[in-house]
This record gives structure tokens, C-alpha cells and sequence, in this order.
């Protein structure tokens, strides 16, 4: 106790009768670098802490008069500047100053490296600030392990003359801070910049060497895949190249976000020990052991927690405290394996073992600098040359067992050829018998289909024309066939009282007998339907109502099977007038070819194919009416994957969608001389069929009257002033004279707006009969029905428009009104499920 207060009264003294003795650093010849790293054997080497912020006018104004009026201690950089776990230290900031005196030369430009600081800086000379690495007051870590290279002014340099460096440094992490590795030097810049990069691009060299050689690996691997352990060596060799890239100062220069580069570091290297446990491993054959297989669950769920976690922290205290006590598991497991085949006396294992002793030597050293228990520089990316050099020993002596197994074969090769000649007739004639019971097979499912496939159209108006050319051809027993996923069905239907021709064209999912199959089973369940529509309840149903009903058939047949059986599909029905309704189940756009030009009839993808699950979400009737010849056609996808070649030679896969347009427009929509068209510009790939259909009717079009035209609008114009008695008598007079769809549609929606709803039901059905595109009169007849109470009427027709279009959101309300009022629960329930989730469901 005597001894302290004695040494204090004796710094007091001092302090008052003379200026404080400063320790600093000097520098003799100008262009010679000068460490600035503390020695341990010289205390006077050692840098000024101060465990507390400054100010900048506090920095500005520090000199060597009120330097030690600061609580300032010694301190050993570079190195940690809390290496006690205990000493949890609340700063955040704190104050590192050397006070350095040098010779200077004014034709050189100087700077200071400062080594690796936790975390961001500001450093000043004499006061003035030269340099900072981060944003000061992030919450997030900055930089923590780059390299501080700073060119100071020569206007702030004191010649000869006592310079303070003050470096202020705010921590991320509890424990950890300061200048904590590398060196800290001062010197001409150019030499300063030198050495640094020659250092950085050293270790580059090094892992341009390791990724060669682990490209090597890795095609070793492709060509023969059964050797795993390559793969497992390419993985730990990239791996390890890319978390020294990490680790290199040159990796600033791609400009990425720190954070993700020091997350993509932590997801790297948990991956390097595991690679090295698994390529052992497999190399000798050894079993995959439960512990090895715990390892990785354990490495695959941090790895999983790293990708996610937002905080540095967290993955630094999970890599110290958990993943690196699981590597000693691995490493154990790893010296079993090579011991094991050491007492084998397998050369392979004593190149390895002295090869990955070194590794494991730098690993463990590299293991303590990361965390501060020395300031050494890192010594992996040299050591594992080591064990590269013992893979390419084991690598020598494959090559040299392999020639001579090449020479053993070239003995006895005419012997080994006529054993092998006998070998393969016998596979051959086994691979005939197998081939034949193949194709009788396709054979034989190609007869099931043909009936299914019939073309059977009763009206003179439509011109129907098919083509189907299935990909895989065949021969059984003489006879020519093929077999593929491709159809066209055409049947004729009665719904009504008025004819329909129905159609379908689809393309089930797989190759040849795969696609035949789900074909088969399009075809059975559509002629099954056609059948059923022959009954007196099924000609009573309108075409929407039809047309759903054999979608919804088609569609709970294939997705029985569980998605094994997917098929794109076109089914539509066109009457005598011409008007089409029609669905698309990822099937290629549809072709309209009208006055000489093709255009597609869809735009978007509205429907998944057949069989795909939650579909009903998506199902849409689709209308449009087909003029005085027009022409549909319709194809599945082979139309469009052809194989072009370009003006070098090269083939390639056509991915131009509107190519076919073209191929229309060339061919005048003619089915056949369309065909020869894509033959003739590329090589079909694929099953391809066309389904065409054209509209020619032979009545001659009604042009109303000058006089009933002039009527007709001097009523409409009645109808915009509010006289729609008068326009509705005027209108009804004019209908006995002449009938017109637009006479009867407004004088239907009139009697609608005056509630007289049985005579607005009878002109607004003549109206939609003459015109079905026309949705809104679908509403206002289903209003009208149930105005006066027949729902049955009523749902029938709110049916038939939900069905087009699910978007009327009156109809939609009025639609599931009606059946809450039948209690018809089932249909309710069923046709919910056609509603999008962006719909409100009623």
C-alpha cells in the first residue's frame, strides 16, 4: 500500500514540474517502411488506449501538453483489445493514439496500414481526419476484417517533429475489438500498396491452383460417376477456394454487400470439414455411421439457421460454440478411417494422413488467430498444397495400376472380344423377343384407339378437317403404325332442338405408349358423354351447362390418377349459326383465320391441364361467333417445337409462338398445305395434330330496310329521353312488321326496366337465341325468372353466365341467391370451388 502511494505521488510530481516523456516510433531513412506493431520484450513500442469516446474538437485540439491529462494505458497491438471473456465491456468506442516522428520526403506520397479493425474507424493525424471504413452509427457489423490501408496528406505531416495517430474505433461484438490482426506499417504508399497486393494476389495464385485441381476432380467425377469421392473432393475443393476468396482483401473490390459476403463465409465453411469426412469416406469404402449422419443433420440444420438469421452475432457465437466442438467429432471419425486402413497397409491412407495432419495443424492454428488467442498470419491456404501433393502421389500410382491393366487387356483382348461377341448375340436376340412383345403391345393400344377417334359432323354449314401425326412409329408383324399422346375427336350433338357439333383436340402428357394412354382414356370418357347427351334429360341442357358437365368428367377421371396423368386439351361445341363456345386447358392458343389473316383467339394461359389438382378455380366457357368463312384451327404443341437450323449450321429449338401464325397466312389457312409448310421449315419433334374448322353458310345476309332503320332509331332516341311507353309502343308495332334481334332485345330490356317481366322474358330469349354473345341478356333473363319465381328457370340461366363469365358480380350474387333459396347445397359447394381467392365468395 505504502509502495502505490509512493509511485502516485511521485507521477503527480511529475506531472506538475515537467511535460510527460512520450514513446514513439521513428523512422531514420524516408523511404523505408516503419512498423508500427508493439514488441513485447519493449514496452515502449506499445500504443496509447483510452476506454472512452473524444469529441472532434477534443481531437482536433490534442497535443503534447494535455495528452496525459486523458486516462490512457498501454497497450500490445495488434491484438485483441479484450481478450477476457469476463471483461463484457460496455464501450462501444474507444481511442487508440501512437506518437510517431519521421523523417519525410517530399517527393513521396505516405500512408499508414492499420491492419484488420473491429469493426468501423476514424483515423486522424494531428487532429485531421485522413480515413473511416463504415457507417458510424449502423447497427449493423461494417467491415471487421478488412485491411486499413490510409494516404495521409503532406500538408498534416510535422516534419521532424512529433506526430500523433489517433484511431477511433467503435465495436461491434462484446468481447472483441481494436487492431485485432496483420500489421500495422508506416510508409511510402507505393511501397505500402505493394506489398499488400503482392500478398493478396499470392493467395490468389494459391486457390487458382486449388480450383484446377478441383475442376479436375470434379470432371474425373463427370465421367465416371460412380467415383463419389472426386465429387466430394471437387466440393471441398471449391468450397475451401471460395472461403479463402472471403477472406482475401481483393474481395472488397466486387463491390457486395459485406453482410452477405460474411453470411455466404459462415455457410461456406461449414461445409469444408463434413466434404472432408464424406470424400474420405467414400475413397475407402468405409459405412456411413450413424454419428457421421448426425453430424450432418446437425450441420445441414445450422446451415438452414444461417441462411435466415440476421444476426452476425448469433452465427459467430453458434460457429465458436457449437459447430467447431462438432468438427473435433469429425475428425476423430476421420483418423478412425485412416487408421483403419493404415493397418491395412494401404499406401493411399499414409500420403493422406500425412497430407490432411498439415491441414488439420493450419486449421487449428488459423482456428485460434480468428479467435484472438494470437496474432499470427494465416497458413491454410498454403498448407493445403500439402495435401494436394498427396492426392496427386495417389492420383501417379492410379494412373500407373491402370496401365498396367491396360496392358494385361491388350494380351488377351482376341479372347476377351470372342467372349464378349458371345455375350452380346445373346443380349441381342433377347432385346428382339422384348422389342416384338413391345410393339405388339403398341400395336394393339393404337387398335383401341382408332374407333375412339371418330370424326362425325351432321352440320352442312361446318367443314370439319383433322391430321394427327404421332412421333413414335412402329412395325408389327408387316403393318405400319404409330402411337402417341395426340387426338382429335369430333362428334354431333342435339341440345335444345338445335344441332352442335362437339369437338376436342388434346395431347396427354408422355412418350409414345404413356401418352397413348392417357388418349385412351380422353377418348373413352368423351364418346361416353356423347352417348349419354342421346337421352331425353341431356338434350334439355343448355351448351354451357353441356360443355361443363364433359369437363368436369374428363377433369375427375384424370386427376384419379394422381397427377401421373396430365393431358392439354381444346373441347368445344359450334352450332349451325356458327357461334363456338369452347375451353382451353393449357393447350396452344387457337387460331383464327379471317379476310387473310391469323391472329390467336387467347392471350394468356386461363386453365391448367387436365388432371392438374384445385382446377376448377380457373375454368372459364370461352365464346366467339365464326363469320361467313372464317376458319378455326386448332393444334397441340408439336406445331411449335421444331427443330430450325440457323444461317451457321447450328440447330436449335424453335421458341417463337407466332411462327405458326405465319405458317397460316402463307398456307391460306389450308390444313395439309399448312403441314407440308412446317415440314418443309423445321423437323418436328414431337406428336403434332391440327383439328380445322370452317364456317360456310349459304344464307344471305338481312339488311333491314331504310325506313325500318330510320323507325327503329327515332325509338332509341325515345328510350334516351325516358318516353318508354311511347318507344315501346312504337317498338312493338314495329316488330309485327319486321322481327329483328335488336327489336326484341329492347324492347325486352323496356319491359324489364317496367317490370312486366313474363313479356321481357319472351323478347329477351328471341333476342338471345338470334345473338348468344350478347351476356348481358343471360342476366336479365335469369332476374326476370326469378322475379317471379321460377328458379328453376332462373338458375338455369344465372348458370350459363357464371359459367362465361365469373367476373358479373351481379349474376354471381343473384347465381348462389338462387340456389341458397333451391337449398341446393351440393351445386352451392361445387361452384365455389370455381371462384378465385381474390372473389368474395357468397
Amino acid at each position: 500500500m505504502i509502495k502505490n502511494l509512493l509511485i502516485f505521488l511521485v507521477f503527480s510530481f511529475s506531472q506538475l514540474e515537467s511535460s510527460p516523456t512520450l514513446d514513439f516510433a521513428t523512422q531514420i531513412e524516408p523511404r523505408s517502411i516503419l512498423t508500427l506493431d508493439s514488441i513485447t520484450s519493449d514496452p515502449k513500442t506499445y500504443w496509447y488506449l483510452l476506454n472512452k469516446d473524444l469529441s472532434e474538437v477534443q481531437i482536433q485540439t490534442l497535443n503534447e501538453e494535455n495528452f496525459h491529462t486523458l486516462d490512457w494505458r498501454r497497450i500490445k497491438i495488434p491484438g485483441n483489445l479484450f481478450p477476457s471473456k469476463d471483461n463484457d465491456s460496455k464501450t462501444r468506442t474507444v481511442i487508440l493514439a501512437k506518437w510517431i516522428e519521421f523523417n519525410e520526403d517530399p517527393n513521396l506520397q505516405y500512408s499508414f496500414r492499420l491492419g484488420i479493425i473491429n469493426d468501423r474507424d476514424r483515423t486522424y493525424l494531428n487532429g485531421q481526419l485522413i480515413g473511416n471504413t463504415g457507417e458510424w452509427d449502423s447497427q449493423l457489423p461494417q467491415n471487421y476484417d478488412k485491411v486499413r490501408i490510409y494516404q495521409i496528406p503532406s500538408l498534416l505531416i510535422r516534419k521532424s517533429g512529433k506526430n500523433l495517430l489517433l484511431i477511433k474505433i467503435k465495436m461491434y461484438f462484446k468481447n472483441s475489438g481494436g487492431i485485432e490482426q496483420d500489421q500495422t506499417l508506416l510508409g511510402p504508399t507505393k511501397q505500402i500498396q505493394s506489398s499488400f497486393l503482392k500478398d493478396e494476389f499470392i493467395k490468389l495464385i494459391f486457390l487458382t491452383v486449388y480450383a484446377t485441381v478441383g475442376g479436375y476432380f470434379l470432371f474425373l467425377f463427370i465421367r465416371r460417376r460412380k467415383d463419389r469421392e472426386n465429387l466430394f473432393f471437387s466440393l471441398f475443393s471449391y468450397s475451401f477456394v471460395l472461403y479463402n476468396f472471403l477472406r482475401n482483401q481483393l474481395k472488397y473490390e466486387l463491390g457486395l454487400p459485406f453482410l452477405e459476403m460474411k453470411r455466404m463465409e459462415y455457410l461456406i465453411i461449414l461445409t469444408l470439414i463434413p466434404f472432408m469426412y464424406h470424400f474420405l469416406r467414400t475413397l475407402f469404402k468405409e459405412r456411413y455411421v450413424i454419428i457421421g449422419k448426425m453430424l450432418d443433420l446437425i450441420q445441414t440444420c445450422i446451415f438452414c439457421f444461417f441462411v435466415f438469421s440476421p444476426n452476425i452475432e448469433h452465427m459467430n457465437f453458434v460457429l465458436s460454440n457449437i459447430v467447431q466442438p462438432t468438427w473435433l467429432v469429425y475428425v476423430v471419425l476421420i483418423f478412425v478411417i485412416l487408421i483403419q486402413n493404415l493397418k491395412k497397409k494401404e499406401k493411399r491412407a499414409i500420403y493422406i494422413t500425412v497430407g490432411i495432419t498439415i491441414v488439420l495443424i493450419a486449421a487449428i492454428i488459423d482456428t485460434a488467430t480468428n479467435r484472438n488467442y494470437w496474432v499470427f498470419p494465416r497458413i491454410m491456404g498454403y498448407a493445403f498444397l500439402f495435401f494436394n501433393i498427396s492426392l496427386a502421389i495417389i492420383l501417379a500410382n492410379s494412373f500407373v495400376k491402370l496401365n498396367e491393366q491396360v496392358e494385361d487387356l491388350n494380351k488377351n483382348l482376341e479372347h476377351k472380344v470372342e467372349e464378349r461377341t458371345v455375350a452380346l448375340n445373346e443380349s441381342l436376340n433377347q432385346l428382339q423377343i422384348l422389342k416384338e412383345k413391345q410393339d405388339g403391345d403398341y400395336f394393339l393400344t393404337s387398335l383401341l384407339i382408332q374407333p375412339l377417334a371418330r370424326i362425325e359432323n351432321r352440320i352442312p354449314e361446318i367443314k370439319i378437317e383433322t391430321y394427327v401425326n404421332q412421333k413414335k412409329k412402329f412395325q408389327f408383324r408387316g403393318k405400319d403404325g404409330e402411337i402417341g399422346g395426340d387426338i382429335c375427336i369430333v362428334g354431333s350433338i342435339e341440345l335444345e332442338s338445335k344441332e352442335y357439333t362437339v369437338f376436342a383436340n388434346a395431347d396427354a402428357m408422355g412418350k409414345s405408349i404413356q401418352g397413348a394412354g392417357g388418349a385412351l382414356v380422353l377418348g373413352v370418357v368423351f364418346q361416353a358423354v356423347l352417348s349419354r347427351a342421346k337421352t331425353s334429360d341431356t338434350k334439355k341442357k343448355p351448351p354451357e351447362i353441356w360443355l361443363k358437365d364433359l369437363y368436369v368428367e374428363l377433369q375427375s377421371v384424370f386427376a384419379s390418377f394422381d397427377g401421373s396423368m396430365l393431358s392439354s386439351v381444346v373441347l368445344g361445341m359450334v352450332a349451325e349459326n356458327g357461334f363456338v363456345y369452347y375451353i382451353n386447358a393449357e393447350h396452344p392458343w387457337n387460331i383464327l383465320y379471317r379476310d387473310g389473316v391469323a391472329s390467336f383467339l387467347e392471350t394468356e394461359l386461363s386453365m391448367r391441364k387436365l388432371g392438374f389438382p384445385k382446377n376448377n378455380t380457373h375454368f372459364q366457357i370461352k365464346t366467339f361467333a365464326l363469320l361467313d368463312g372464317d376458319v378455326l384451327l386448332i393444334g397441340s404443341d408439336g406445331r411449335d417445337d421444331l427443330s430450325l437450323t440457323n444461317e451457321s449450321g447450328d440447330r436449335y429449338i424453335n421458341e417463337d409462338e407466332t411462327l405458326i401464325i405465319r405458317f397460316v397466312e402463307r398456307t391460306d389457312g389450308s390444313l395439309f398445305p399448312l403441314v407440308k409448310e412446317i415440314e418443309q421449315n423445321g423437323e418436328v419433334t414431337d406428336d403434332i395434330s391440327f383439328l380445322r374448322i370452317q364456317y360456310q353458310s349459304d344464307k344471305l345476309k338481312y339488311t333491314l330496310p331504310e325506313e325500318i332503320r330510320s323507325q327503329f332509331t327515332n325509338i332509341q332516341n325515345e328510350v334516351k329521353k325516358g318516353n318508354h311507353e311511347a318507344a315501346l309502343r312504337d317498338l312493338l308495332s314495329l316488330i309485327k312488321k319486321t322481327s329483328h334481334p335488336s327489336f326484341h332485345s329492347l324492347a325486352g330490356k323496356i319491359l324489364f326496366h317496367q317490370k312486366r317481366w313474363e313479356d321481357a322474358i319472351f323478347h329477351l330469349k328471341l333476342a338471345f337465341t338470334a345473338n348468344p354473345s350478347k351476356e348481358n341478356l343471360l342476366y336479365l333473363v335469369a332476374k326476370a325468372e326469378y322475379e317471379i319465381n321460377k328458379l328453376g328457370e332462373a338458375v338455369i340461366w344465372s348458370e350459363r353466365l357464371f359459367l362465361r363469365n365469373k367476373s358479373h358480380k351481379q349474376n354471381t350474387k343473384l347465381f348462389f341467391n338462387i340456389l341458397n333459396r333451391l337449398e341446393n347445397f351440393d351445386k352451392k359447394s361445387f361452384y365455389l370451388e370455381f371462384l378465385s381467392n381474390e372473389q368474395n365468395k357468397v
